[in-house]
């Protein structure tokens, strides 16, 4: 599934792609893609974008009639502009699920091989409705040692699977907290509420770290992740535990599951007792 960074990397590709363009339409291909507000009782087309936001891993657009749409990407989807042919000349593509078509003959593909992606289109002001409980923004101010602190106080359960709850922080997913964890020197096994102040401090540092290099880099594309020219991002290239035999330091990288996911981490550069 894409993550904060593979999101944000997808919504700076669509507000530079939107710029000075006019969404006409939203088509449907698949039943349950497109979700509409019921309330919404008017056409809201054409409009201009005039916001893009993220929030955790969903895509906020918002439109000048206010109207907003919210896309979650979930495992597999993808948004691919296109701008090679007349909308009139282009047949729908295999796995697409929804488009948008924007005018000067340019349109985005939603594909989703797997069909768990969404596209809502609702009332702005009803957003909140249609999104789950979320909690910080890791590249917002809110985000701090001790606001995390607080999140984790209480928390008996692994590290590794607090920080994948997206009510305690919004937009991290399994590479990267693999990989900020490897970098703060914590065990994935450590009871939250254990943590040293010291290693709260060292999580909250490199989970900012490692987002905004990730993000700078265009996301992680290992499976189905493309940037909106369906080109893939680079930070893969530079992953030190998720999904590698050795970390940097030349010691053996463990394969364990949590929660129903791999984590991979250092036995050595992670152990439990370090504080």
């Amino acid at each position: 599934m894409p993550e904060l960074p593979e999101v944000q990397t997808v919504l700076n590709g669509l507000e530079k792609a939107l710029q000075g363009k006019t969404i006409l339409s939203l088509e449907c291909f698949y039943q349950g893609t497109v979700i509409i507000d019921p309330s919404l009782d008017f056409d809201p087309f054409p409009a201009r974008p005039v916001s893009f936001v993220r929030r955790g891993k969903y895509m906020l657009i918002h439109l000048d009639s206010g109207i907003s749409l919210i896309i979650h990407l979930r495992m597999t989807g993808k948004l691919v502009l296109d701008s090679t042919l007349p909308q009139a000349d282009r047949e729908i593509l295999k796995h697409e699920r929804a488009r948008i078509n924007l005018d000067q003959d340019c349109l985005l593909h939603f594909i989703d091989i797997r069909t768990f992606g969404k596209i809502v289109l609702c009332r702005t002001d009803n957003v909140p409705n249609y999104l789950p409980k979320l909690g910080l923004e890791p590249l917002s101010s809110e985000f701090t040692p001790q606001t995390l602190g607080q999140k984790l106080n209480a928390r008996k359960a692994p590290i590794k699977t607090v920080l994948l709850d997206q009510s305690i922080v919004a937009g991290l997913g399994n590479i990267y907290v693999c990989e900020l964890l490897y970098r703060a020197a914590i065990c994935p096994m450590t009871a939250a509420t254990e943590l040293s102040q010291k290693q709260v401090r060292r999580i909250a540092a490199e989970t900012v770290k490692v987002l905004t290099e990730a993000i700078a880099l265009g996301g992680t594309s290992i499976s189905d992740f493309r940037r909106i020219d369906d080109k893939t991002g680079e930070f893969q290239n530079y992953l030190k535990v998720y999904q590698k035999n050795t970390c940097p330091n030349g010691h053996k990288v463990k394969r364990i599951v949590q929660a129903g996911r791999a984590t991979f981490y250092c036995p050595l550069c992670q152990k439990q007792q370090n504080q």
